[in-house]
């Protein structure tokens, strides 16, 4: 009779602690944040640590688990092991390339053929070509472009003649075949072809690509070439209605905007989109109509590598959509992440 009591007795804290860890489990929500961080001229700072950075989310400040600089070039992996003053084992070192990276050029080609509009891209094709030809091998492309409705022209694919040639008849108000099947990753299987036909704005456009390119994992970079996004409504420019459900798809979907504006003019009305765009997301806005070259240039520096920063979700947020505000505790540095983050009930990053 001792020895069950003593058992009895024992039991209820056992399972409140059971309870507990349970508890944290299913509370402590990790939220993952891809960063950027350049100086003012565009090149990457790779040694950043956990203490230089300050994250606050829906503007409560959160604990920063981790914090990784993933180098996303050749030249910038060789960097990283030189940094880290020693080089892995020749038995270690994994023969196989890299990964690479996903890119998703998304073109505007002008439907009103707008000379300013369709003058500025032709003027940058050349531009835009110097870009596919500099990939790195692994590299993926996958291209769509957008006038009447969007249009899928290249499924991911590291042919390079095959991603200019996408890009060259971006311009053509056509209605081109099915892209060519790809292994995976590949976006055909997740894209309808008559649902494309029906997306009227940029805005849905970017609805079904962020939503197909959500299953799959890690990073991706739009280079949106463009002339803008948003409306002009009583002498001031808005975002579409859809902007708000576009911006989700593509921050769930880990997807940068970089806005590459080929209007040629100093300055237009539906920059703003564009910029807003590229804020939201963790890309940047560039003009290309009088220094193509300083925009692209900047591009490939940014595009060398990217932190992931691992954070805790802070305690008290309601469901909903929250700000993320990420910033580096040094001067001189410009940091790039996406700005906000969507509190679900199911947990989710």
């Amino acid at each position: 009779m001792p020895r069950i009591l003593l058992l009895a007795l024992l039991l209820p804290p056992l399972a409140a602690a059971q309870d507990l860890r349970t508890g944290e489990e299913i509370t402590v929500e990790r939220i993952l944040i891809d960063a950027r961080v350049t100086d003012y001229s565009g090149n990457p700072i790779t040694d950043l640590t956990v203490d230089d950075f300050e994250v606050r989310i829906g503007g409560r400040r959160a604990v920063l688990e981790s914090v990784e600089w993933v180098p996303d070039t050749a030249e910038a992996r060789a960097l990283a092991e030189l940094d880290s003053g020693e080089a892995p084992p020749e038995e270690v070192r994994a023969p196989a390339r890299p990964a690479g990276r996903l890119f998703v050029y998304f073109i505007q080609t002008d439907f009103g053929r707008v000379s300013s509009r369709v003058r500025g891209y032709m003027h940058f094709l050349h531009y835009a070509e110097q870009m596919i030809e500099r990939l790195e091998p692994g590299d993926r492309v996958a291209v769509f472009s957008f006038d009447s409705h969007l249009k899928f022209r290249l499924d991911f694919s590291d042919d390079r003649p095959a991603i200019i040639h996408a890009i060259r008849q971006a311009m053509l108000i056509d209605d081109p075949p099915p892209p060519p099947i790809v292994p995976n990753p590949a976006l055909s299987r997740r894209l309808d072809r008559e649902e494309m036909k029906r997306c009227a704005t940029s805005d849905q456009a970017l609805i079904l690509i962020g939503n197909a390119l959500r299953p799959i994992p890690g990073p991706k970079s739009m280079i949106l070439l463009g002339w803008g996004l948003g409306e002009l409504a009583g002498g001031a420019v808005v975002m579409n209605r859809k902007y708000p459900i576009a911006r989700r798809a593509l921050e769930q979907a880990r997807v940068s905007v970089f806005a590459l504006d080929t209007t040629d003019a100093d300055y237009h009305d539906l920059e703003f989109g564009l910029q807003k765009a590229a804020d939201d997301t963790g890309g940047f806005y560039a003009k290309t109509h009088i220094f193509p070259r300083i925009a692209i240039e900047r591009l490939q520096r940014t595009l060398a590598g990217h932190y992931e920063l691992e954070v805790r979700r802070p305690p008290g947020l309601r469901l909903g959509t929250h700000t993320i505000d990420v910033r580096v505790r040094r001067r001189g540095t410009h940091v790039m992440a996406r700005s906000s983050f969507m509190d679900r009930p199911a947990g989710g990053r």
